[in-house]
């Protein structure tokens, strides 16, 4: 697959990630506020409400065959740049939820407070 199809077959699995994600919140009371924020040079995934307030989501999706689990993909650094965003808009909590596709569906996780 060439470098062109590949990051195009990256950014279909990241949006479909982040909508998975989304309806996954909502399902669970969640009200989603934005999605795809930019701020400053970085971006965060998800901006959420639940009972304790507003806060930023990162959202990694993989696929089962890729090998790692989308969890690994979040990064010492990649956090730090998720908080330093969140924290420009006066958010202090950042929730990761990571969603892998296989043949036999999707699996969710959602790891509260992750940075």
């Amino acid at each position: 697959m060439p470098d062109t199809d590949l990051a195009a077959h990256r950014r279909r699995l990241g949006a479909l990630g982040e909508w998975v994600a989304a309806v996954f919140l909502e399902r669970r009371g969640v009200k989603v506020l934005r999605r795809r924020v930019t701020v400053g040079r970085g971006e965060i995934d998800l901006l959420a409400e639940d009972g304790e307030g507003v806060f930023a989501v990162e959202v990694k999706s993989g696929l089962s065959s890729g090998g790692d689990h989308p969890r690994w993909n979040f990064s010492e650094r990649k956090a730090a740049r998720v908080v330093r965003s969140a924290r420009s808009l006066g958010i202090r909590r950042v929730d990761l939820i990571t969603v892998l596709v296989s043949e036999w569906g999707v699996r969710i996780e959602w790891h509260r407070r992750a940075a």
